[in-house]
């Protein structure tokens, strides 16, 4: 989908003094100097400006109408009726990513943990913030300490703040299933009581 629409050729034009009087379309009076055509109308240039910056357009430079029918320059066309990225706030010419009720730049819509591009799909927890799948389950604890992997389904074992699947909660040394049995920590790696008898003492 698109945010402002890609650059078009100036719509402001320099025409140079003709003898067929114009009407300013600002001022509704005779145009006898320098004439600037905008929107299919003449003006003089004091009168074409810039809505926010006053900036005129007699150099030559871009004059964008807005929605509301002012003229804008295309700096201040873009703050007012562009998109705003919300990863950078920047606004959005182009190719535009609408999610999570905001507007983002391709570039930008990124995992906030690793950076990988999210343009096929994406998590985003009660941060607001979006994520890739793995970093999405991290955020919110739920990411197998022993396997890497999100534990989305069933049952999960937690040995202080760290999380497994039960298939995957084993001794360290032997690789024995730990789960619904006794087991020691030690340096914050779980052990049965029989390795860690035999290695610890």
């Amino acid at each position: 989908r698109a945010g402002c629409s890609q650059r078009l050729p100036p719509s402001c034009l320099i025409v140079p003094p003709i003898m067929t009087t114009m009407l300013c379309s600002g001022c509704n009076e005779p145009i006898d100097g320098v004439c600037l055509n905008a929107f299919g109308m003449a003006w003089h240039p004091e009168h074409l400006v810039c809505n926010i910056c006053e900036k005129d357009f007699s150099d030559g430079s871009r004059c964008e109408e807005g929605s509301d029918g002012f003229a804008y320059c295309s700096q201040h066309y873009m703050d007012t009726f562009c998109p705003k990225c919300g990863g950078c706030g920047q606004a959005i010419v182009g190719t535009v990513i609408n999610a999570m009720n905001m507007a983002w730049h391709p570039e930008h819509f990124v995992c906030a943990t690793c950076k990988q591009s999210l343009s096929n799909s994406f998590f985003h927890g009660d941060d607001n913030i979006p994520y890739c799948e793995k970093h999405y389950y991290a955020s919110m604890g739920l990411l197998c300490e022993a396997c890497d992997k999100p534990i989305i389904t069933g049952k999960l074992i937690s040995m202080d703040s760290k999380r497994f699947h039960p298939e995957h909660f084993t001794c360290t040394f032997c690789k024995k299933n730990l789960a619904g049995s006794g087991y020691k920590k030690q340096s914050d790696k779980p052990y049965c009581n029989g390795c860690h008898t035999r290695l610890f003492g």
